[in-house]
């Protein structure tokens, strides 16, 4: 049966040459809950016979296809992403990670919706547990992406984490890891990987200009932040809508906000009994509290639009 097209509200983007509304930063952990933690680097490495590799290359002074057929390489561990810094997670990863969950946690409601779909995928596209995580949601016909370069407006989620021609209010630094011990997996159908164990902790900073109170808490439901300032289980990176691989789960984590700042140029922050000034920062049970109280706002003002998932719990029972 065909779905009916949904509205995506979309509106004139908010000017990104002045501060105004929350602007600032939040100090921020990912830590592996109970699970494997695998994101890729897109190398793959290759385990050659280097003593065969020399002798072929002596006898025929070049590497051709025949070359490569016949010292049968072998595939190599996967590798977890890096830079200078050590083992990261890339700013880009979580950014994705946050805002995909967002777009998927929006729903419609009376006709409309607040999200486009950035990566439109067809009916029935994406595996049977996706589906099941998600539910309806991933049925849903939204229609094209907003592209802002052709028609000036975006939606809400694509005017927070930027689009085509549009600039980010949010960015993600990369989540460097902290003592990060990887380990080199050997698991089903031959895949080989360096994953972090459960407990490895990844730290980065999220900025943020121009937002209300209720998207600051927006940001904090993609997180999977609701009751403080530890957010539920929730799925990032490589197999983590798979069962068990080789009795071992992968890409459960948490997210844990460790301060929030707001820079000199914004407006003072204030939620129920506490403030957080301009050039000031918030730190332990505070900061419990107002992250609690930035996403109640949030569900509170999207209220009917938006929903929780519990992935990990959905996932858990398949």
């Amino acid at each position: 049966m065909q779905q009916v097209r949904l509205n995506v509200l979309r509106s004139k983007p908010r000017d990104r040459s002045t501060y105004r509304d929350l602007c600032g930063s939040m100090n921020v952990s990912i830590i592996a809950d109970n699970s494997y933690l695998h994101v890729g680097s897109g190398r793959e490495k290759f385990e050659v016979n280097l003593k065969k590799l020399k002798e072929v290359y002596a006898r025929k002074k070049q590497i051709d296809a025949s070359v490569l057929k016949g010292l049968q390489l072998k595939i190599g561990y996967s590798e977890f992403a890096s830079t200078t810094m050590g083992t990261v997670i890339p700013g880009s990863s979580v950014k994705g990670n946050v805002r995909a969950r967002l777009e998927l946690s929006f729903h419609g409601f009376n006709g409309n919706v607040r999200s486009c779909f950035l990566k439109v995928s067809k009916k029935g596209k994406g595996s049977w547990r996706y589906q099941k995580v998600w539910g309806k949601t991933v049925f849903e016909n939204r229609g094209p992406p907003c592209n802002y370069t052709e028609t000036g407006d975006v939606c809400l989620v694509c005017d927070l984490f930027g689009t085509a021609g549009l600039k980010s209010l949010i960015e993600f630094s990369d989540f460097v890891g902290l003592n990060v011990k990887l380990e080199a997996l050997d698991l089903p159908y031959g895949m080989k990987v360096y994953a972090a164990p459960q407990g490895s902790e990844f730290n980065g900073e999220i900025s943020f200009m121009n937002l209300k109170d209720y998207e600051l808490g927006l940001l904090l439901l993609g997180m999977g932040i609701v009751n403080g300032s530890t957010g539920r289980s929730v799925i990032l990176g490589r197999f983590k809508y798979r069962g068990l691989m080789d009795n071992k789960k992968f890409g459960r984590v948490k997210y844990k906000i460790n301060k929030i700042s707001l820079s000199k140029f914004s407006d003072k922050l204030t939620i129920g009994n506490l403030t957080i000034n301009p050039g000031s920062s918030i730190e332990g049970e505070k900061l419990n509290t107002i992250c609690k109280e930035l996403a109640n706002l949030s569900l509170k003002h999207f209220q009917n639009e938006l929903r929780i998932v519990d992935e990990v719990g959905i996932l858990e029972k398949l």
